[in-house]
């Protein structure tokens, strides 16, 4: 929107800014600001609809999860104020980062260049990263049945209130299990067999449609004979092996190749912007406006707020009074750390914010530990992600100026708005004033993003149970479908019909929606090959 309005914008900077009689090169870089602070302020607030609204973009996808279950706890400002603490974080990080990381992707040492060389092998090994990242969870679906394991006591025949189990406790057989199943469950079976495994005593109970191996804790009331119906009251988990796994990868390589074949059959295929049909023509919307926009708008914008609208959020009370965030300082700065060093990956091509936050995340990750560190795992998980978010903002505005690339939609447009004053940072003591003043604008947009974001998630938290969410979504969808149809035309509504169709198909299999960014990797692939 800024690129179709750019000589409105420069008119409004001239009249704001006349007095100081700035040049043409002067008023750009204004301008060229203006998209800078944008970005950096979005990395602020886009978590306060993602942890509120559950509509989150391909950066914050992975937050959801843990920062809804802050929301149904009442801990959504909490959440909201650790994204902040990543977001600032990452800032100050990238910002002490920005001369080392020079002299390692420029001169002397030259990364970049030298990767270069290897750009295919490295995007391919990315990919292969990503899809490995993938695995079964308990309530995925597996075609070929279902094993569990169950920790707890052996009793016979009925089952009172003082032998374990509350008042009115059911008791299932094995073909009710369902893979969900979590907690303490009573179910009903015949014992096929009892063994001993380095001092553990297990029991391998059966029915006719599925079998259980209980590891025995304690002394049984009645010791059970084979072949003898016994009621086991325990904990019931879901086996998973490496056919669940690999069927999830499996499904994950489908969605890479999938929106793959439709990002090269755009990107790579020459003339496909060359015909079409605009209701107005806006001499700055290039073809990467007609052909991305619409495509990252289906594949993680609008195919979201359709999935979305199934659902019927009731999110409760909120704490916003006295929230302090349960998170001690070295755990703050190591997940920063972590999210700043994922998103150097950033620097390269088809690496976008998604993919980064999947590398901070697997070095991050929660284990399966105590709730109180479980909950401190949540809230660094948060932190980590937020910090990537903004890191590769502010990263990819070093890459614009070190290897003269641009790596976002924000990029893009500040190298079309600068245009022929895009210079290199080279040598190292010669910052481009453009550059100079970019980054100054970023930390002003950060500085300023602090009490914004801190504001309207409190706003947010108070007034959110209130909002029309069905509403809502349905009237960004009519916005984006406008804006699809001015500034892509007739064209990129075709392709934003069919890239919703693709992007609706990772949350409906359950695998990442990161796997979609393989739209812009596998064309990179092809390009450098």
């Amino acid at each position: 929107m800024i690129l179709a309005s750019q000589s409105v914008i420069l008119s409004l900077a001239l009249i704001v800014f006349g007095w100081a009689m700035p040049s043409a090169s002067q008023l750009v870089i204004i301008v060229c600001s203006l998209v800078i602070g944008n970005a950096i302020t979005h990395t602020f607030l886009d978590f306060i609809p993602s942890v509120f609204l559950g509509a989150p973009d391909d950066s914050t996808a992975l937050s959801v999860l843990p920062g809804h279950r802050m929301v149904l706890a009442g801990r959504g400002y909490e959440a909201v104020k650790c994204s902040i603490i990543g977001s600032f974080g990452a800032v100050l990080g990238a910002l002490a980062l920005l001369i080392p990381m020079r002299l390692i992707i420029g001169s002397p040492i030259n990364a970049y260049d030298a990767v270069a060389k290897w750009m295919h092998l490295f995007l391919l090994a990315v990919s292969i990263f990503l899809i490995m990242t993938e695995s079964s969870r308990p309530g995925d679906y597996c075609p070929r049945g279902r094993k569990f394991e169950m920790r707890g006591h052996c009793l016979l025949g009925a089952l009172k209130p003082d032998e374990g189990l509350h008042t009115g406790q059911v008791v299932h057989t094995l073909g009710e299990l369902e893979a969900a199943s979590k907690g303490t469950m009573a179910i009903r079976a015949k014992v096929v067999n009892k063994f001993s495994d380095a001092g553990a005593r297990f029991y391998l109970l059966e029915d006719s449609r599925k079998q259980v191996l209980m590891e025995v804790l304690g002394e049984p009331k009645i010791e059970p004979d084979i072949g003898e119906e016994t009621v086991a009251v325990g904990s019931i988990r879901q086996v998973l092996g490496w056919k669940d796994h690999a069927i999830k990868r499996a499904m994950a390589l489908c969605v890479f190749l999938l929106a793959g074949a439709l990002g090269s059959a755009l990107l790579v295929i020459p003339g496909m912007a060359s015909r079409n049909i605009f209701l107005i023509n806006f001499q700055s919307v290039d073809q990467g406006t007609v052909l991305l926009f619409p495509l990252f708008t289906g594949l993680f914008g609008i195919s979201t707020l359709l999935l979305s609208l199934k659902d019927s959020p009731k999110i409760p009370e909120q704490k916003v009074d006295n929230v302090r965030v349960k998170l001690p300082l070295k755990r703050q700065l190591k997940a920063i750390f972590s999210g700043c060093i994922a998103s150097m990956a950033s620097w390269f091509p088809g690496i976008s914010a998604a993919i980064s936050t999947i590398i901070s995340v697997f070095l991050t990750r929660s284990r399966d530990i105590e709730s109180d560190e479980r909950d401190s795992e949540t809230l660094e998980f948060i932190v980590s992600v937020s910090a990537v978010n903004t890191a590769v903002a502010l990263f990819n505005l070093m890459a614009l100026f070190v290897i003269l690339k641009s790596r976002s939609g924000a990029m893009k447009a500040v190298e079309a708005l600068i245009s022929t004053e895009l210079v290199a940072w080279e040598p190292l003591n010669a910052v481009p004033l453009a550059m100079s003043a970019l980054i100054f604008s970023a930390l002003v947009a950060a500085i300023v993003s602090v009490p914004l974001a801190l504001f309207f998630g409190k706003l947010f938290a108070r007034h959110c149970s209130r909002i029309n969410y069905s509403l809502m979504v349905k009237s960004v969808i009519v916005l984006l479908l406008v804006m699809v149809l001015l500034f892509s035309g007739v064209l990129g509504l075709a392709i934003l019909a069919v890239a919703i169709c693709v992007g609706m198909i990772p949350p409906l299999i359950g695998v990442k929606r990161v796997h979609l960014m393989s739209c812009l990797i596998v064309p990179v692939i092809i390009f450098f090959m």
